[in-house]
């Protein structure tokens, strides 16, 4: 479910499965168990490592070649370079950046993002491990690094950095269903729906928790939660993930008897 999740530094990728800083991001697992657990984490993962640019510099990059060596230049013409859709070239410019400034954690988080988007899952964990080196208390990379780790399929990995994240910042519902969605992937079905509940505490309004609540209350024979939830979440417009709306539309169907 989550393809989403980069948060920002202080960035999320899409899920908000990773954040650019400030932001978060969920991605869409690999297809390994049974769809019915997969479904429980699609969009936030279907969070599509959106990189979201967060504005944390107000200097604006004006383009052309940065001055080599000058960290700040080389951040600005990265983030620009991903708002243009130039991967390789923003990747190039980030990398400088952190060569140029390597105890800039703005300058790993965005690599790490950068890499993520690239599906260089191992390059994007180091960037996002080196970001924590450098702050601990770092919210997004924790919940960016968890992402990644339940895109690799590390889900006890993903679990413990999704926690750490709300050790930080509890109310970002945003991660809360990303812990649910991790939650589900491993069977903990009663800890998830804790979970995707929290998350619509503080954002009544979060597509993805609806769907993961339908889910997973499908599973567990609540059938009429299930068509709530369900018909929550359509009603809210998924519109980041129509393969998902096409499958909540189905369960409402068959939940229904249709």
């Amino acid at each position: 479910m989550p393809r989403r999740v980069l948060h920002k530094e202080t960035v999320r990728v899409k899920v908000r499965s990773i954040k650019p800083e400030g932001e978060a991001v969920v991605v869409p697992p690999k297809r390994a168990r049974p769809w019915w657990l997969l479904l429980a984490v699609i969009p936030l993962l279907v969070l599509a490592i959106y990189v979201l640019n967060q504005a944390s510099s107000p200097v604006g990059y004006g383009g052309g070649t940065p001055t080599p060596g000058d960290p700040l230049a080389h951040l600005e013409a990265g983030r620009d370079y991903l708002q243009a859709g130039d991967l390789d070239k923003a990747v190039a410019e980030l990398e400088a950046a952190v060569q140029a400034g390597s105890n800039s954690t703005e300058a790993h988080f965005r690599l790490g993002n950068a890499y993520a988007e690239g599906g260089q899952l191992d390059k994007a964990a180091e960037e996002f491990k080196a970001v924590l080196g450098l702050d601990a208390d770092h919210a997004d990379a924790h919940s960016n690094l968890g992402v990644v780790y339940y895109q690799k399929g590390q889900l006890s990995e993903a679990v413990s950095e999704f926690q750490a994240a709300l050790d930080i910042k509890p109310r970002d519902a945003e991660v809360h269903y990303l812990l649910g969605a991790a939650y589900v992937q491993i069977g903990r079905m009663d800890e998830a729906v804790k979970e995707f509940n929290a998350a619509l505490e503080y954002d009544s309004n979060l597509p993805e928790a609806h769907f993961g609540l339908g889910t997973v209350h499908k599973l567990q024979g609540n059938k009429e939660e299930a068509i709530k939830a369900f018909e929550r979440f359509l009603e809210l417009g998924p519109a980041q993930d129509p393969q998902a709306q096409l499958e909540a539309e189905r369960q409402l169907r068959e939940l229904k008897g249709q």
